[in-house]
């Protein structure tokens, strides 16, 4: 699974995971993936601003994991 966003809580043998976005590792493609981390890298360089910035890294981070999830399973 990619999590994007969010924070675990640990307390009395539970686990509660609160996530802004999950995705299946089997549901993502691979290609595309790849693909959006290249396009969110170009546009991290691009940006200008603190909004922007802030966008691009959020992207950035995003695709990262998506990345990272396709490349556990392969």
């Amino acid at each position: 699974m990619a999590l994007m966003g969010g924070f675990a809580r640990i307390g009395n043998n539970d686990i509660t995971i609160l996530v802004n976005d999950a995705e299946k590792g089997s549901d993502i493609d691979p290609q595309e993936a790849q693909q959006t981390l290249e396009i969110a890298e170009a546009n991290l360089k691009k940006a200008e601003g603190k909004r922007q910035i802030i966008e691009a890294n959020l992207a950035l981070r995003r695709a990262r994991t998506r990345v990272e999830v396709i490349n556990s399973i392969l």
